[in-house]
């Protein structure tokens, strides 16, 4: 029989007292209501500088820095080789391949932990999974170490999906079960660990958890993906929902710790419309947007949101009321000449996008450039195209969608196209990376 201290499905042990089901994105008493917000996107908890030695833990500012060690808290359920599925780099195209990294025996773990960040620093993602997964399942670990244990595993899930392994990060993402047990919540006091028996069990309001937030975040989205459950999303987020606002409810928390709480619970209402549209269902996206609006006093994001939305679905004529209303406001413009493209007018757009490219105060040319090249395309001026977007390679701005529709204009342009698309994947791979983007592209950004 497994211990109790072990995190198994086998045994029986209370939950954490239940929350409401009150919805805790659109309740009346917003906290958000008072002051604009910076919603993070959804990469940004990855920061590529802070994994090395003693820092590499540092996932979550809210995290307690005094968990105690007799806390009972066994995870060697995350740290068995069966959990991880071998990967290969052989559908990344050869000039961008490098070949995995191995354990030097001996080698302590805070130089093992600075060799992951070099290699996120570099953006190789795919190596950087492979070589946390070999951290997490060798000697240098204890099953005890969590902070280590869920900022390494964090690591592997989080490079899994920005390398294109979603689908494996999220049968990975199942070895965490359910993060709302009990198993995963401690006394707020941090003498003891979370009452499991019934007459003992401690009060919601005193409860924390021991999850970095961002790996909870991650977590709910792979594991609706890996349980085949779209609607586990939505539950999950809402969960989360509650929590963020009994935090905000709580009298002793300092006011930077207010301000994360408040930008947390932005962008779980963000990832929720995200969740719908990817179910599917966007008529419910649209109307939870529309609940969003007062987390925004100007609302310019969120009308820009929902204008997109709005083209997503085709209603072309609510996107342009919006346009319409916002008077020309720099945060919307880009709405005119996507309404543009949505009405088939691929040379007025171009226009609009190249007025918007001369601007060189703006910091989004890049995808500026990409989309009048999209549209040039559409329209017929094949050279024109090709010229821009080789341009913004050659500026070193490097994404997907930019490599995807460039290697598509070769098709288009050129019988030699595969040569073409061949060389575009060595000039990619000479070139620096900032550590912001993965530069192990697969074949398919490439179209080979």
């Amino acid at each position: 029989m497994a211990s109790p201290a072990t995190h198994s499905r086998n045994i029986s042990r209370s939950s954490r007292p239940r929350s409401s089901t009150r919805g805790p994105l659109d309740a009346p008493d917003d906290p958000l209501a008072t002051e604009s917000l910076h919603v993070p996107h959804a990469s940004s908890y990855i920061e590529k500088n802070a994994f090395s030695g003693a820092s590499f833990h540092e996932l979550d500012p809210l995290a307690p820095d005094d968990l105690p060690e007799t806390m009972g808290k066994d995870l060697s359920f995350l740290l068995r080789h069966n959990i991880f599925h071998q990967l290969s780099h052989n559908d990344i195209p050869p000039p961008l391949r490098a070949e995995f990294v191995v354990l030097n025996p001996g080698e302590p773990l805070s130089s093992s932990l600075g060799t992951l960040e070099k290699l996120l620093t570099e953006g190789r993602f795919l190596v950087a999974a492979h070589f946390a997964a070999s951290i997490l399942t060798s000697s240098l670990i204890t099953p005890t170490d969590i902070k280590i244990i869920f900022s390494l595993f964090y690591t592997r899930l989080a490079c899994l999906e920005l390398s294109g392994n979603t689908v494996l990060a999220a049968q990975e993402s199942k070895a965490l079960e359910d993060l709302h047990s009990a198993f995963y919540y401690i006394d707020s006091s941090l003498d003891a660990p979370a009452k499991e028996d019934k007459e003992t069990q401690v009060p919601e309001n005193q409860l924390r958890h021991i999850v970095p937030w961002p790996l909870r975040v991650l977590a709910v989205r792979l594991q609706s993906i890996g349980f085949g459950d779209s609607r586990r999303s939505i539950g999950g987020l809402y969960e989360l929902g509650l929590e963020a606002r009994r935090e905000l409810t709580r009298q002793e928390l300092e006011e930077s710790g207010r301000r994360i709480w408040k930008e947390r619970l932005a962008d779980l209402g963000m990832r929720c419309v995200n969740a719908l549209i990817e179910m599917g269902d966007l008529d419910a996206a649209k109307r939870s947007l529309e609940t969003l609006g007062s987390s925004d006093p100007s609302g310019k994001d969120t009308k820009f949101r929902k204008a997109l939305l709005l083209l997503r679905i085709g209603d072309v004529d609510s996107a342009q009321h919006i346009f319409d209303e916002s008077n020309g406001s720099k945060d919307v413009v880009f709405l005119q000449p996507l309404l543009s493209m949505s009405d088939a007018r691929y040379n007025d757009a171009a226009d609009q996008w190249r007025a918007l490219y001369e601007d060189t105060s703006r910091d989004d040319r890049d995808l500026i450039a990409q989309n009048m090249a999209v549209c040039l395309l559409y329209a017929g001026k094949l050279d024109e195209a090709r010229q821009l977007l080789e341009s913004q390679i050659s500026s070193h701005h490097l994404f997907g969608s930019l490599i995807f529709n460039l290697s598509t204009v070769y098709e288009l342009c050129s019988d030699n196209a595969s040569e073409m698309k061949g060389q575009l994947a060595a000039t990619v791979a000479s070139q620096p990376s900032s550590g912001h983007t993965n530069i192990e592209r697969p074949n398919t950004d490439f179209k080979l």
